[in-house]
């Protein structure tokens, strides 16, 4: 018998214009428009994170496709095709449109990037695959099973709430089962291995159980009468993968949290030389503004040196967390000192244009104001009323951050014109004095904030 694709009379011919519409407007929509900048595993994600309509559309239409089958009552004649044979020819082109939309959420999520070094994580996308697979395969059983009129709305709600609801259920762990990489990534972290291989795994349970409950219905076509010794070792053999997948599931994603993260390697940082003995360090999509970067901590160092703050030998994108910088041999950063000491500070860079010089020495200012509290200087003159403490504190520290934006290379009329005047009030005057007298009242300000809780 020809094995042909009836494109047109497909459900999946139907439902693709205004999936791939929804997709796009998800895609591109503010709230989830920011995060990836150039970095493909988190923008991967973003991608996968379409799911959450994919699915669900091609849950629906393999649960339509299914019910033309039923309607027509193959199972009731004599097939010479088997029965995969003749779900793929109905279901194929229904995957069809799940990649299409998967391709298309990458492609938009890539436009809304800007340098964008390496490929989409191809492991994302695996995982991604196999979760449309396994809804494909829960579409089509219901549609065996139920009516279209049914099974349709089941497939599509059903398959919507499962996608969307468990974030909203305790324990955590429950939202890692529905798609990959769920809550991947800023530039600091990588997608755990759990939030990858549980999603996968539950969809071949899933997967399981669909073929299990297809194979049991008297209505799903297939060659020959239902019933029989072959069809009870498919229904066990599929059970049995069914629940060894879904142990494996759960096991792999018990112990994440909230987020499928973990900390991004130290071996992804490109670094270079700002002078002396400090290094600068940032991630590899970030490298076109190394060398900017490098010049802000140049500017930072030299006007921060004279006052009392001690150059660091290493100023990098790598959060404070991390607690060992290793990299392996032959890496760009290669030689890099360790993270988690005194010397070490922190700078945020973006590669869009909006995110410009005086953004990324802003935040490299708020990043040393947080170090220096966090260093546990101790506290002098703190009142004994304890919101009078904290209040002194927390001005204090508001002061040390608007100095040390200035000191770091911000003109001070620009600093002014940001800071609250009556902040600004102290912080001008203390910048009219000489290096001596700066450095006398940066020491002040840095006892006075540590009247502040931490």
């Amino acid at each position: 018998m020809v094995f042909r694709l009836r494109l047109r009379a497909n459900a999946a011919f139907v439902a693709a214009g205004p999936l791939l519409a929804v997709v796009l407007l998800y895609v591109f929509a503010e709230e989830v428009g920011g995060g990836p900048g150039g970095y493909w595993v988190a923008g991967t994600a973003k991608a996968a994170s379409a799911l959450m309509f994919v699915a669900p559309a091609v849950a629906a239409c393999a649960a339509w496709e299914a019910g033309r089958l039923r309607r027509a009552g193959v199972a009731g004649g004599t097939p010479v095709r088997g029965g995969f044979r003749i779900a793929a020819a109905s279901l194929i082109p229904v995957l069809a449109m799940g990649l299409l939309a998967l391709l298309v959420a990458l492609v938009g999520v890539r436009a809304g990037m800007t340098a964008a070094p390496g490929w989409p994580e191809p492991v994302i996308l695996a995982a991604a695959v196999v979760t449309l697979c396994g809804w494909l395969a829960v579409g089509y059983a219901l549609g065996v099973w139920l009516p279209p009129a049914a099974s349709v709305p089941v497939a599509l709600v059903g398959g919507y709430l499962w996608q969307v609801y468990p974030p909203a259920l305790e324990p955590l762990w429950l939202r890692h089962l529905t798609q990959p990489a769920r809550g991947c990534c800023a530039a600091a972290e990588s997608v755990a291995a759990g939030g990858v291989s549980g999603p996968a795994l539950a969809a071949v349970a899933l997967t399981g159980t669909a073929v299990a409950a297809a194979v049991l219905s008297r209505r799903t076509p297939r060659r020959g009468a239902p019933g029989g010794a072959r069809s009870g070792l498919v229904v066990a053999a599929a059970l049995l993968v069914a629940v060894a997948a879904g142990v494996g599931a759960v096991r792999a994603v018990s112990g994440l949290g909230p987020d499928a993260v973990v900390a991004r390697s130290a071996d992804e940082l490109v670094c270079v030389d700002a002078g002396g003995a400090t290094r600068v360090c940032v991630w590899a999509e970030h490298a076109p503004r190394l060398d900017e970067t490098a010049e802000v901590v140049r500017a930072a160092v030299a006007g921060l040196a004279p006052v009392g703050v001690d150059p660091p030998e290493l100023v990098t994108e790598l959060p404070g967390e991390a607690l060992a910088y290793a990299p392996t041999a032959g890496a760009a950063n290669d030689g890099a000192p360790s993270t988690g000491t005194p010397d070490r500070w922190t700078v945020t860079v973006r590669t869009t244009a909006s995110f410009t010089t005086d953004d990324i020495r802003t935040g490299l200012a708020a990043d040393l104001t947080g170090a220096l509290l966090d260093a546990g200087t101790p506290a002098t003159d703190c009142p004994a009323d304890p919101v009078d403490a904290a209040e002194q504190g927390f001005q204090a520290a508001d002061q040390l951050f608007a100095w040390l934006t200035v000191r770091a290379g911000a003109p001070p009329q620009e600093a002014r014109d940001r800071f609250e005047p009556q902040l600004w009030t102290a912080v001008g005057a203390a910048l009219e004095g000489d290096d001596a007298a700066q450095a006398a009242w940066f020491r002040a300000t840095l006892a006075r904030a540590g009247c502040a809780p931490r």
